[in-house]
Parts: C-alpha cells; sequence; structure tokens
C-alpha cells in the first residue's frame, strides 16, 4: 500500500514538474513575442494606417495633424473609421479636458452637438480624448463632431472604456500601437437628428503593434449597448470587422502579410 501511494506521490510530482516547465516555457515565449522593438518609419506607419473603403461608400479623409485621422462619411453623420497612433511617451500628458464638442464647418454631413440633444445617447469619442493628453491642441480636436458618434452610456463607460485603458496599458508595454475605431452598422438601425446621424448597433477597434516582432493585430466588437463580461467575449480577427464593414485594412501589405495579421484571434499574446 505505501509503496503504490508512494509511486502516485512521484507520478504526481513529475505531472506538476511538466506542467510548471510548459508553464515556463509559454510565458518565455510571450514574453519574447513582445519585446524585440523593430524600428516603424514614417512611411511604414503610414502605410499601415491606410484603410480601404468599398465602393460606393461616403468616405471623406480627414487629417487632424499629428492628432488623428478620420474617414467621415456624410450620409451616416459618423466616421466610417478614426485612426491614430499612440506611443508611450504620450501616455503622460497634461493636456486638460474641456468637454467643449464642436462641428468640422469644412465637412459635409458633420452633425453638432444639439444633434444629439435629447436622445439618451452620449456622444462618444472614437479616438479617445484621454490618448490625446500631450497636445492641447490634439485635445481640442480630439471633440470634433466628426470624431464622435452615438454611443449607449452602459457601453461608453462599461466595456469600452476598459478596453481604451487596455489599449494604453498595451502601449505602455509594446512601445507603440496604431488603432483603427469605427461603428458597424447594420440594417435598421436608428438615427438621430432626423436621419442625419446613424445609431450603430455596434462599435469595432482594431488594434497593431507595429514594433514587435513578428507584428501582430488584435480587433473587437462591442454591441452598442450592455457591455460585460470579459475582454474574451468580444475579441473577434480583423478579418471579421471587414466582412462587418466592408472596410479593408492594411490593403498595402502582401497577402501573406494581410492573412497573418488578420485572420487569428489572438488574444493570449496580448493578455499575457
Amino acid at each position: 500500500m505505501w509503496q503504490r501511494w508512494g509511486d502516485t506521490v512521484r507520478f504526481l510530482g513529475w505531472g506538476l514538474t511538466v506542467a510548471l516547465v510548459c508553464f515556463l516555457l509559454y510565458r518565455v515565449a510571450m514574453r519574447d513575442y513582445t519585446t524585440h522593438p523593430v524600428p516603424l518609419s514614417e512611411g511604414g506607419r503610414d502605410s499601415l494606417m491606410t484603410v480601404g473603403t468599398p465602393h460606393g461608400m461616403s468616405d471623406t479623409l480627414l487629417n487632424y495633424g499629428e492628432a488623428f485621422a478620420v474617414h467621415f462619411n456624410s450620409e451616416r453623420g459618423i466616421a466610417n473609421c478614426a485612426a491614430y497612433e499612440l506611443v508611450s511617451n504620450e501616455l503622460n500628458g497634461t493636456a486638460e479636458r474641456r468637454n467643449e464638442f464642436i462641428p468640422d464647418p469644412g465637412v459635409k454631413g458633420c452633425p453638432t452637438p444639439a444633434d444629439y440633444a435629447g436622445s439618451g445617447m452620449d456622444r462618444g469619442h472614437l479616438v479617445p480624448a484621454a490618448d490625446l493628453k500631450w497636445s492641447p491642441d490634439a485635445m481640442r480636436q480630439s471633440f470634433l463632431m466628426t470624431n464622435i458618434a452615438p454611443m449607449h452610456k452602459a457601453l461608453n463607460e462599461g466595456g469600452w472604456a476598459k478596453l481604451e485603458e487596455k489599449v494604453r496599458e498595451w502601449t505602455a508595454r509594446d512601445s507603440a500601437l496604431l488603432v483603427f475605431t469605427g461603428p458597424v452598422v447594420s440594417e435598421g438601425d436608428t438615427t438621430l437628428a432626423s436621419g442625419r446621424v446613424t445609431v450603430p448597433s455596434a462599435y469595432y477597434k482594431v488594434i497593431v503593434a507595429p514594433c514587435v516582432s513578428p507584428r501582430r493585430a488584435i480587433a473587437f466588437i462591442y454591441p452598442n449597448g450592455h457591455s460585460g463580461g470579459r475582454l474574451r467575449q468580444y475579441a473577434v480577427s480583423v478579418d471579421e470587422v471587414e466582412r462587418r464593414t466592408g472596410l479593408n485594412f492594411f490593403p498595402t501589405l502582401s497577402d501573406e502579410e494581410q492573412q497573418q495579421l488578420e485572420s487569428r484571434v489572438s488574444l493570449d499574446l496580448w493578455v499575457n
């Protein structure tokens, strides 16, 4: 009996040792995945930030200096996509948030803050104001209505805010991220301002770590409403965002590179 018990203890000890070794090897692999910085040229960044829109979709590209770019849809009154680069040395900016929403008068179809009044919807930022604290001008531009879309408070102050905080954590770790945010519009979505502003059924965020080797990407789709649950519940591939929106991310990359970035739901490479 004691012999059998001793064999059992040794077997369990051996199993635990193997499990520990496997876990440590996994952690090393994940660490190695994220700690090999590679340079990113301005041209390389701009190439990655290119977004293709399908033929027939209203799309006006607006560049707001070094802060962010918006693909604005004048027919919907919201952007198809807002894109920006966030680097780690921008995370500790001190620009004050003023909450002064303003229209961009030169943009056809740009709504006014009054278009949201009484709707019960938050004026939700696509590019977060908290990511633009590095510049007073960038902070002010984040409140342009071209960067705003109707969000339910449950999303804006819930899971979406937590995801935005995760983006900042990942930026601090990986030195730089490229972030793309926009609506997932579905047939039957409601509108504001007598039909001038679409209320999307969901929102997406596509995130790329361009300065790690190998480069990686992840995407999320959140319903425009209650957003409880874990981050993993909303993780999708970039391909899925493209399927749901019609957009084409990273069109300047080769088919092989796009496949590597877009086809997988690689959340474990981000959260470990």
